[in-house]
């Protein structure tokens, strides 16, 4: 077992490093479910990290070496949140070895690290959202498609990549269900409004000319009859912004953030959106009662006699 204070050698321990780091994407992968994305980024962060240490023949685990890390992403000029999500891919494989007996000491224990902004997230107003779903579209399969998509991304606030996974049997119209596989290959039941209903009823059947009628096929197809993309479904929303006149800055995830937010502002319960987005911490979700909050102290500022931007207060 390696000791956190260092007593290997930096040679050793930089052969070591590549080693562990394989079996440990391997784990984030495997166990874990991360995605491809997730992992390829894990595995820059963390070599990138070795080489720094290698080539300063710093120990790998060690306190003074993850400090000498840190201290080097500073000098760089990174911002907070790239140099939170390197320490964090550092926090977690350094949790990785200590679980496999390699390390006794976590090297990151007590090092704090760099708190990112937290920007609010953007959102439509009920104006924007109206004005993309409802504004006339095609009678072709690839229309219904579309309007099925927007649809029901804004009628259960699941992201992108999970609605590009789902398959036909995952659609339960009956009880307005739909069975979401989300990080980490973790499952969870969202529902859905009447109008998403409604498109997914002209799409599907659209898609009866389309080569796919099993229950474990895809939900949301090309035209080629195979599984849509993300990067698909990105292309198509522009699409679709461009033909309604709305800025082309929108995403999949600003639908999200504008499902979310449109029901807190009628009044849902935090823990209840929470389940819906698939949020494993609730302080995750309590980023869109800070939206709610300035749009309120916005509107009192504007509205009331006493408020600071009111008169003189007199």
């Amino acid at each position: 077992m390696i000791e956190a204070t260092g007593k290997q050698s930096a040679d050793q321990e930089s052969r070591q490093g590549p080693e562990y780091l394989t079996g440990y994407l391997r784990h984030m992968a495997d166990v874990r479910g991360a995605s491809p994305h997730t992992v390829s980024a894990y595995r820059r962060d963390l070599t990138e990290y070795h080489n720094h240490l290698t080539s300063r023949e710093l120990e790998t685990y060690s306190q003074a070496s993850v400090r000498s890390y840190l201290g080097y992403m500073f000098k760089r000029g990174l911002n907070r949140s790239t140099m939170a999500r390197k320490m964090s891919a550092i926090r977690s494989y350094s949790r990785y070895l200590i679980r496999e007996g390699v390390l006794s000491i976590n090297p990151c224990e007590g090092i704090p690290t760099p708190r990112a902004k937290r920007m609010s997230p953007r959102f439509l107003t009920v104006e924007e959202i109206t004005a993309l779903l409802d504004a006339p579209s095609g009678d072709r399969t690839i229309d219904h498609r579309d309007m099925a998509l927007w649809e029901l991304l804004y009628s259960s606030g699941i992201r992108v990549s999970e609605l590009a996974r789902l398959n036909r049997a995952d659609w339960d119209q009956a009880g307005r269900i739909i069975r979401v596989r989300g990080k980490g290959n973790k499952e969870r039941l969202v529902p859905f409004g009447e109008k998403a209903v409604r498109r997914m009823e002209a799409y599907l059947k659209a898609t009866d000319r389309w080569p796919h009628r099993r229950e474990n096929s895809p939900l949301f197809l090309n035209n080629r009859g195979r599984r849509l993309t993300v990067r698909s479904i990105q292309k198509r929303l522009e699409k679709r912004l461009r033909d309604c006149g709305l800025e082309n800055r929108i995403s999949p995830h600003v639908i999200r953030h504008t499902f979310a937010t449109h029901l807190l502002d009628s009044g849902a319960d935090l823990t209840a959106i929470q389940e819906m987005l698939g949020h494993e911490s609730l302080e995750t979700t309590q980023v869109y009662t800070h939206v709610t909050l300035d749009r309120l102290l916005d509107v009192y500022d504007r509205s009331h006699p006493r408020s600071s931007g009111k008169g003189d207060g007199k």
